[in-house]
């Protein structure tokens, strides 16, 4: 299998990615690690950020780049973020080009809502199911144009030669076999690291880290691992997020007693940090949507009504909704520079997987979506630029494959008796307490050790419950990217953004610079 570019990822990065190849001429793939269909993009609600300015609030692109800088808290890199906002309404018009219907004005302008940390109308949404809306419209234009999609298969390492990128190793979930791909530039847009919060979080189950791993693998650093963004309202006790349209269109954050105690609409970290504190004191949080009007909940709440009476068997207009914050979002990735290349030729990492410094310490909400279809496209026109450049492909050592043949049989041999479902329980609640909204020294170093105790004995464990290969292939990338984690935020002696030290309660500016991990800091 050879191609001019390889996009690992169905998210809005890696379709958008995918689709700007195939209208340039290339041969592209997509490569997906389940279905299409499983990533963050399609769970994102809320909206996609914008400055049309339809709302006559005088938005513009100028608000936009200075209200991205200030939530990256000092650390953002200007250019990333100037790229961005300046391409995001061209993103978003190419996106109702590709037959998306985001909700309109009666003048028939795009509608735009506040999100937080914002004081503009500047969300672009679909309703309440935003995320949805565009990736089936992407697919519908992914197999109109024939683009080439190879499911079930999970990358295992990326093949260079002299530093420049051969192809990519796939786990193959039917065969179990190892199989390759050659290509001429490729790019990672496989997302973040949100389910190593397994049990406490947002994202899908897909999202453990594997470009992050496979990228400390190839030589690559990790760039400000240490910044995760806690989504203040998880509906309680499940994965179902309460997306920051609820909070838009009204809707209020209260005690048990029904007070209020947080600008809602304020950052995300300051916002779960008030949410916690809530918490500790032992009481409970609620959203409460009870004064919005019926017929708002009806048109632009929809999901949330739905999805609140399936789970809780709540009605939004007359009941509180428990609320807790969940991992939802991860600022930090490879290292990348403005437009997601990489130090390893004709390799570009975007999306979550990448870190191009376009959100520093803290992600302004509502920017996610549209980051995903601006450097997608880029990323695209960047790799087939690279890919015309090679004459011929640059060809796999077969070492490359055996390592990874001889990698999976291990793995098949541990998958026997370790019980990666329990281990992955226990990753996940060890990262949300000790490596989530509140660290200390203590925790983070007691997080690392139990991490290390785990790669070591995995061995010798013996459960009576096996596991498949591919989730013992997830449980190794866990692992590495939950030490690179750790390692990040005990570096980081302040508190910035969605990294909060109680230790070091205040920002300082001699870190006012990125944390840079390699695989030999682990």
């Amino acid at each position: 299998m050879k191609y001019d570019v390889i996009v690992v990822g169905s998210g809005i990065s890696g379709m958008r990615a995918a689709i700007e190849a195939k209208e340039l001429g290339a041969n592209v793939v997509l490569i997906t690690k389940s279905s299409p269909s499983a990533n963050n993009s399609f769970m994102a609600k809320g909206g996609i950020n914008a400055a049309f300015g339809n709302m006559g609030d005088n938005d513009n692109i100028f608000q936009h780049i200075n209200e991205t800088l200030k939530s990256s808290v000092d650390i953002g890199n200007e250019e990333s973020i100037r790229i961005f906002c300046e391409q995001a309404p061209a993103a978003v018009r190419e996106l109702v080009g590709y037959g998306v219907k985001f909700s309109r004005l009666e003048s028939g302008k795009l509608a735009q809502r506040p999100f937080g940390g914002s004081k503009f109308k500047r969300t672009v949404y679909a309703s309440d199911e935003t995320g949805p809306a565009i990736m089936k419209a992407l697919y519908e234009v992914i197999k109109e144009y024939e683009i080439e999609i190879i499911k079930n298969h999970m990358a295992i390492n990326l093949i260079m030669k002299n530093n420049i990128i051969s192809g990519i190793t796939l786990f193959d979930e039917e065969s179990q076999k190892v199989v390759v791909c050659e290509g001429k530039s490729i790019i990672l847009a496989m997302g973040g690291f949100g389910s190593l919060y397994k049990n406490f979080t947002s994202n899908v189950k897909d999202a453990t880290g594997d470009a992050i791993a496979m990228g400390l693998r190839a030589g690559l650093k990790a760039m400000n691992l240490e910044f995760v963004q806690f989504h203040p309202t998880g509906l309680e006790g499940t994965n179902f997020l309460l997306s920051e349209a609820a909070r838009a269109e009204g809707g209020k954050l209260v005690d048990e007693n029904g007070d209020s105690f947080v600008d809602e609409l304020n950052t995300r970290d300051f916002v779960t940090r008030a949410i916690f504190k809530e918490m500790q004191k032992g009481k409970k949080v609620y959203l409460d949507l009870r004064d919005v009007p019926p017929e708002v909940i009806d048109t632009k709440l929809v999901s949330i009504k739905k999805r609140v009476y399936t789970l809780k068997k709540l009605d939004p207009s007359k009941d509180l909704i428990p609320v807790t914050p969940v991992a939802h979002y991860t600022m930090g990735g490879i290292q990348t520079d403005v437009i997601g290349k990489t130090s390893i030729k004709g390799l570009f990492i975007i999306g979550e997987a990448g870190d191009n410094g376009v959100n520093g310490a803290n992600r302004l909400g509502g920017n996610s979506l549209s980051q995903g279809a601006v450097f997608g496209k880029i990323s695209a026109y960047e790799a087939i630029k690279f890919a015309n450049k090679m004459k011929k492909f640059n060809g796999v050592d077969y070492y490359d494959i055996t390592n990874d043949i001889h990698l999976v049989e291990r793995l098949d041999a541990l998958a026997k008796h370790v019980d990666a479902n329990a281990l992955r329980n226990e990753i996940g609640q060890i990262m949300f307490e000790k490596i989530g909204i509140i660290r200390t020294e203590a925790d983070l170093q007691s997080a690392l050790r139990r991490f290390e105790e785990i790669e070591e004995s995995m061995e010798t464990m013996q459960s009576d419950k096996p596991s498949t290969i591919k989730s013992i292939l997830e449980l190794m990338n866990v692992l590495m990217v939950a030490k690179a984690v750790a390692r990040s935020a005990l570096l980081r002696e302040e508190s910035r953004g969605s990294h909060f030290r109680i230790d070091y309660p205040e920002k300082d500016r001699r870190f006012k610079t990125n944390t840079l991990i390699g695989l030999g800091d682990l």
